[in-house]
């Protein structure tokens, strides 16, 4: 049952002997017209077995007025007599349309634009929705449509998942409605508007549509490219790669108005060869695919795999340098994983070969790393990058296969890199194991041609990713030299690899830390801090940070500080394995006290020679009121972590160290920001760490230099206050030395 009407809307109520007039008043003939012409077809009601899905159309508002139905019970109705809108060709007026508010629907509006009865399925067709509740728009009648009459008007609503609904069919599970509209000219001038698609494009076609209110009859369109159209919907091909204004002037009766979109079109017309596939989803399901993808400077946001194979290389573009690393992360299906590929077509023939598989990741949830961009003889142009990903275990190759997800193309443009290697390197050394041989990786920046490696024992290697295995323990500086045709860089790390003869193989202390971890260590003396390390809830509750050393020095005083992130009154227990055997004694617990944030004690090491060396110190907080031990597991309310920490005798500033003879520290005093550094011995000319200590021991810079007799190291102080400082050098083949360093 209809309700009573408001504003536009005309009503004829049984009840009420009244007749309301449009806002816009009607002609005498338009209204005798009633009902507008007889509709060639009537569509049927939907089943009545269908009827408790409750589906159909409940409300419709034109204008701004509302009319409410009882929905699929009442079947097909015709309120084209009794419900009018009246609007202005040309003009868009909102339309809402509400259907089951618990089932999608698709939803058609036609109008009976030139009043012969019939609509026409695609012509007269002025709205539509798909798979929604609440299905809002608006509607134009266009250029032509009759005027001063009565116009059939037909909304047509099914099932989401039944056929489309056409003007004369029968729904499945909705209804269709039939009300009237009364269209009349504008008097007034046009308001300009219009819209492009696509606005960048690669292929220089571009299709322009007048969205112009207030029924324009003439339209004059400028292209920017000193073309012009006098259609009122040009497709427009432009010949030269640019970015373009584009200007409409839209003219009626009333006058012309003109709507300019500045830089408006981009036309770029590198693009990829035409690749030799493009593989399609054969079954997509449940949220497989690729949402977003990144690639150094590249993002791009896309539909799951039910879009299918989706080529963006239009679009989205990226430059990138060959020989650099790149993040790279594909966002994924976040619940279920998946395996997932990246190829680049580095020959720029159209085909991914086997050998231009540039990333790949199995069995994960939003892939993410690093990927090298390798050399190739396609510079500066653009090449197609290809990334899949589908179910685990998927056949998929870079053409075919891919049963859920989905293929995704983009454009790389390739530049040759001019810079000097940024040198960088990783290894599969873990400090604090028993590991000897070790893997170097090569990771530096610039593509370097060739490597040079020094590990610390007076051995090279040439190779990129060497593995060396250490004869002797120590303690090993390793420094990897990286070089191209613009030059040659070195990085050094000092202390990185730790050998030690027999291997001590400590006990394990894990704990349960989800509410209670350390946050902080730190080791100071009189001179102030020394050594500090933050942290946060180390995966078991143990830290292993033994590849950090903590210096102390015989016959002098230190204090350790722990902190943690809480300041509630908790055990703090740090031993330090003085004897270096592998066990945390008794007589070894240097500390373990009862209080708040930070816990802090202050302990003396003798000046006794047997303690010279690198061994482990062990810190355990706790809230539980457990005995003090070194080695339990899964403590609760507990965190361990493990540092190393390197004995040295001290040194005094009263004389020079004479394993290096032929070193000259200059000036020195040094009033200048720079200190310089020379080499007499030919045969000790290599890469030497520097490290720059107060007269008690604190650590206050640490760099590298390459020191050859031809040719003086130039070492930046300017950091430095004036003082004495303890200037220590150590390099290859054993190489050492100890100098006295006045700043002024």
């Amino acid at each position: 049952m209809t309700q009573p009407l408001r504003a536009h809307w005309g009503i004829v109520s049984r009840w009420l002997p009244l007749f309301f007039l449009l806002t816009a008043l009607t002609s005498r003939s338009a209204t005798a017209q009633c009902p507008p012409a007889a509709s060639a077809c009537t569509p049927g009601a939907a089943p009545v077995a269908n009827a408790t899905f409750a589906m159909g159309i409940y409300t419709v508002t034109l204008a701004g007025t509302t009319i409410t139905t009882a929905g699929s019970t009442d079947g097909y109705k015709d309120y084209s007599c009794t419900q009018t809108a009246s609007l202005v060709v040309g003009t868009d007026v909102p339309i809402s349309i509400k259907t089951n508010p618990n089932a999608d629907e698709n939803v058609r509006v036609w109008a009976d634009l030139n009043n012969d009865g019939a609509f026409n399925a695609t012509t007269e067709l002025v709205f539509s929705s798909n798979a929604l509740r609440t299905h809002t728009g608006s509607i134009r009648l266009p250029l032509g449509t009759v005027t001063g009459v009565r116009l059939r008007l037909r909304i047509a609503a099914d099932y989401a998942n039944s056929p489309i609904p056409t003007p004369c069919s029968t729904p499945q599970y909705s209804q269709t409605e039939d009300y009237s509209v009364l269209a009349s000219t504008s008097a007034l001038a046009p308001v300009a508007e219009f819209v492009a698609a696509p606005v960048q494009t690669c292929s220089g076609t571009v299709q322009f549509t007048d969205q112009s209110q207030n029924a324009p009859v003439s339209w004059l369109w400028n292209f920017g490219d000193g073309t012009t159209s006098s259609l009122q919907n040009p497709s427009h091909t432009y010949a030269t790669g640019g970015t373009y204004t584009v200007a409409l002037t839209a003219t009626n009766g009333n006058g012309s108005n003109t709507r300019t979109r500045t830089n408006y079109i981009t036309f770029d017309s590198a693009v990829p060869v035409a690749a030799a596939c493009s593989p399609q989803t054969q079954a997509y399901c449940c949220n497989y695919g690729i949402t977003q993808f990144t690639l150094g400077p590249l993002t791009k946001a896309s539909a799951t795999g039910q879009a299918g194979y989706e080529d963006f290389t239009c679009a989205n573009k990226a430059t990138l340098t060959v020989g650099n690393r790149y993040p790279i992360s594909i966002a994924t299906n976040p619940t279920s994983a998946q395996d997932t590929r990246v190829w680049l077509d580095l020959n720029n023939d159209g085909v991914f070969a086997a050998s231009e598989l540039l990333y790949q990741a199995l069995n994960t949830i939003n892939p993410s790393g690093t990927v090298l961009i390798p050399s190739t003889t396609a510079l500066n142009r653009p090449l197609r990058l290809r990334v899949i990903s589908d179910y685990v275990g998927s056949p998929f190759t870079a053409c075919a296969g891919i049963q859920y997800g989905q293929a995704e193309d983009y454009t790389i443009t390739l530049q040759a890199n001019t810079s000097a290697p940024t040198p960088d390197f990783t290894s599969n050394y873990v400090a604090g194991t028993c590991q000897n041989t070790v893997q170097f990786t090569d990771q530096s920046q610039n593509a370097p041609v060739s490597w040079l490696w020094n590990f610390g024992d007076g051995t090279i290697s040439t190779s990129q990713n060497p593995s060396h295995t250490y004869a002797t323990a120590g303690s090993f500086t390793v420094s990897l030299t990286a070089t191209n045709a613009f030059g040659t860089q070195t990085k050094s790390v000092a202390d990185y690899v730790l050998v030690q003869q027999p291997c001590q193989q400590y006990c394990s202390s894990t704990g349960q830390n989800q509410n209670f971890w350390i946050t902080s260590v730190v080791l100071s003396n009189s001179s102030g801090n020394l050594f500090s390390n933050t942290s946060g809830a180390d995966a078991n509750g143990y830290g292993n940070y033994v590849g950090q050393r903590l210096p102390m020095k015989l016959g002098q005083t230190f204090t350790l500080s722990v902190s943690c992130n809480t300041t509630a009154q908790r055990y703090t227990t740090i031993w330090i394995d003085w004897n270096q055997d592998g066990f945390f004694a008794t007589n070894e617990l240097v500390v373990g006290t009862v209080g708040v944030n930070p816990s802090s004690v202050t302990f003396y090491i003798p000046n006794q020679a047997a303690l010279v060396g690198i061994t482990r110190m062990r810190v355990v907080a706790r809230l539980n009121v457990n005995q003090a031990n070194a080695c339990v597991l899964s403590q609760a309310n507990s965190e361990t972590e493990d540092y190393s920490v390197a004995i040295t005798a001290p040194v005094t500033a009263t004389t020079n160290a004479q394993e290096l003879t032929g070193l000259e520290v200059f000036p020195n005093p040094v009033s200048a920001d720079q200190a310089h550094i020379r080499l007499l011995d030919v045969a000790a000319a290599g890469q030497y760490t520097v490290q720059v200590e107060t007269l008690l021991g604190a650590r206050v810079l640490e760099t590298t230099v390459r020191l050859q007799a031809t040719q003086d190291a130039s070492l930046d102080v300017q950091s430095l206050p004036a003082g004495i400082y303890l200037l220590r050098l150590q390099g290859p083949n054993g190489h050492t030395a100890v100098r006295r360093l006045v700043r002024k």
